[in-house]
């Protein structure tokens, strides 16, 4: 392989690129090899890499149940990103991993392919998770008390291969969005071979941006970072109230 020239610049749209057209392969390939049931593990295993990969270290993502201080837990997450710092992971139970609802930043469906059954369905997983209850502690930084943080939305969204339905993508997909309620709302989604899209609430319906041909897992991430970036830090959670569960006083 030639060495790249030495020009001081890197085409980082080359890049992305390369990275998409090899998460394409891999899933493309897992499908034709796989059992449906392990296809479908194999497809969370490729996102959940590429997570690894590109997300900031303040930042994981695994499989997993949300659960908060009153006993109540979420459906089952594709992939759950939380925060690394303030999450203790009391519950890694052998039915999945649990994590605190204010450790969560965002939760994703992950299917081969987009249509209108599973995009409902990625909506009430979220409605899951939104509902719980969040708390929120005082914590000490740089040696100052900072008070509890409000609790940040929860990003929502849906990764795939493809879409069952085509062309016209973006027309399908404000149809498939336009009758969740506000906790069911997707804000960001990958259609891998297809388009990314990311959504914004307003009183009209979903304000709706779309990557361009090829460019969708490009998209994607530079828009994932950047929200999770807005969120800012999770709060700490008050583990005294998930300890009012026990009879030890």
């Amino acid at each position: 392989m030639a060495r790249p020239k030495d020009s001081g610049r890197v085409n980082l749209h080359d890049i992305f690129r390369h990275v998409q057209a090899q998460m394409q392969a891999r899933l493309a390939s897992g499908e034709l090899l796989e059992h449906p049931t392990a296809c479908g593990a194999a497809t969370e295993r490729h996102w959940l890499d590429l997570f690894a990969e590109y997300l900031p270290e303040r930042y994981r993502a695994s499989p997993a149940f949300i659960v908060d201080s009153n006993g109540r837990r979420s459906r089952q997450i594709d992939i759950a990103i939380y925060d690394r710092f303030y999450s203790p992971l009391l519950f890694p139970l052998p039915s999945g991993l649990h994590i605190p609802a204010e450790s969560v930043y965002a939760v994703f469906e992950v299917k081969q392919a987009l249509n209108f059954r599973l995009l409902r369905d990625a909506g009430r997983k979220a409605a899951s998770v939104r509902r719980l209850r969040r708390t929120s502690v005082p914590v000490i930084s740089a040696g100052q008390a900072r008070p509890p943080l409000t609790p940040p939305p929860i990003l929502a969204g849906i990764l795939a291969l493809r879409a069952d339905w085509y062309r016209p993508f973006q027309s399908q997909l404000r149809k498939a969005l336009a009758p969740l309620k506000p906790a069911e709302f997707l804000d960001i989604g990958c259609a891998l071979e297809v388009a990314s899209f990311e959504a914004l609430p307003s009183r009209r319906g979903p304000q709706l941006s779309f990557s361009q041909p090829g460019e969708a897992l490009i998209f994607f991430m530079l828009r994932l970072l950047d929200r999770l970036r807005a969120l800012g830090t999770a709060p700490a959670p008050d583990l005294a109230a998930y300890a009012r569960s026990l009879r030890s006083r």
